[in-house]
């Protein structure tokens, strides 16, 4: 299956896909808007293909754990960067893609 998204960042030979979603909040049955509810994220990584080649490798999510929600999409998207870029430096304990 061709891969239509690019990532927004490639490190260390990981592809970066931050997934950026309004938080999951509602109220009396009607969706809360995100500006109001603020947004939750998840980073995609996998192995970045040599130049040329379609990806094809496995991927993984991992959740970006924090107590509240992002205020803006801007600001849960560096938090998915800089949690890929640790995770991939082996900095995050509990976590790898050694293995993708």
């Amino acid at each position: 299956m061709k891969e239509l998204v690019k990532p927004l960042k490639t490190y260390k030979g990981y592809e970066i896909h931050p997934l950026i979603y309004p938080r999951g909040a509602r109220d009396g049955g009607a969706a809360v808007r995100a500006a109001d509810t603020g947004y939750e994220a998840s980073v995609r990584i996998r192995r970045a293909p040599p130049a040329g080649e379609e990806a094809t490798g496995e991927s993984r999510v991992f959740r970006i754990e924090q107590t509240g929600s992002f205020e803006n999409g801007g600001q849960a998207r560096r938090a998915c960067l800089l949690h890929a870029e640790k995770l991939i430096d082996g900095q995050i304990d509990g976590q790898t893609v050694a293995d993708l």
